[in-house]
């Protein structure tokens, strides 16, 4: 079996982006877990504790997602062999 890259790195890339999204929102409107969102945020570049900080987070982890899942799909066939 095979897996296919592009469909695994958009799935993962949907979810992370998703994730980040709620996540950040959240704290954003409630103040709640902003020690939690502050602390994984410090070591993203050009993120702050902000709307735009939140969009920035956004996109980051749409391209991680995306790179990430691609990756290990090609990974994951080059073994599977």
């Amino acid at each position: 079996m095979t897996l296919n890259s592009k469909a695994l790195g958009l799935a993962l890339a949907i979810v992370a982006g998703s994730w980040w999204f709620l996540v950040m929102t959240f704290s954003l409107l409630t103040g709640v877990g902003d020690a939690f969102v502050t602390a994984w945020g410090i070591s993203h570049p050009f993120w702050s504790y902000t709307w735009g900080g939140m969009a920035v987070m956004v996109i980051q982890h749409l391209i991680y997602g995306f790179v990430g899942g691609w990756v290990l799909a090609k990974i994951y066939n080059r073994f599977a062999r």
